[in-house]
């Protein structure tokens, strides 16, 4: 892993999932940890409703907003936090930002309002780690209420698209990353008239709406008849790289 805008990508996308406790940033949660949060806390974000939930974290990872950046630089520190920097403060530091309707179509960037941050996977989508009862989560772009893009600081903005994934295959056992990029990969074929059918839902999940829509895919290559299919190779994510 590098630090580039696509391993964030690929990194937060693998993240889906990690519940959400304000003030952590990818650590195990700890008691000792948790208690000096609900005593520092001003914003009373540990209410009595939660804490059942929080508290049987104890012992797994868990991140808020900003924390599943710094997360990130910690791995590339070889598990080191030394990052500790809030959602608004990243953004007030980014020399490179602008309003959200003109957001540019690069994976990596970042996505905000005050006090939340997200990170712009491409093809309309966002992970963030959204609050207490979503965790780590694919948005919709235009479904939250983005004010705000900017470059983060400490990210190394290079390529423009997702790398295709490198395993030969694609199917319901592969990593998140490589279902996401399949996901938005067949959209932009809908949207470029290639083929025909609703809009995948960008989750992750290879489910009978994405066999589906591969199944299109293919029928349209002329590879088979099928109305599903349940396993991808190579040549389809070779395919789907182009329209």
């Amino acid at each position: 892993m590098k630090n580039s805008n696509i391993d964030l990508v690929r990194f937060c996308i693998g993240k889906v999932g990690v519940p959400y406790v304000m003030g952590t940033n990818g650590k195990a949660l700890a008691k000792v940890a948790l208690d000096d949060l609900i005593r520092r806390n001003p914003g009373k974000w540990f209410t009595s409703s939660r804490m059942s939930a929080v508290r049987s974290w104890i012992g797994k990872r868990t991140t808020d907003c900003h924390g599943l950046i710094e997360w990130f630089m910690a791995e590339l520190a070889g598990g080191k936090w030394t990052y500790d920097v809030t959602a608004d403060g990243a953004f007030h530091t980014a020399t490179v930002k602008g309003s959200i309707g003109s957001i540019p179509e690069l994976p990596g960037v970042c996505v905000r309002y005050k006090g939340h941050v997200g990170v712009y996977i491409g093809g309309g989508y966002v992970v963030e780690a959204r609050g207490f009862d979503y965790g780590v989560c694919i948005t919709s772009l235009k479904s939250r209420p983005w004010t705000h893009w900017y470059k983060h600081p400490k990210i190394r903005y290079a390529g423009t698209a997702l790398l295709a994934p490198s395993s030969a295959k694609v199917d319901r056992t592969t990593d998140r990353y490589s279902v996401v990029w399949l996901q938005l990969a067949l959209n932009r074929q809908i949207r470029e008239g290639y083929i025909t059918g609703k809009a995948l839902t960008v989750d992750g999940v290879y489910g009978s709406n994405t066999a589906k829509i591969v199944g299109a895919f293919w029928r349209k290559k002329g590879w088979t008849t099928k109305n599903e299919v349940w396993g991808v190779g190579k040549n389809t994510i070779k395919a789907l790289q182009k329209i």
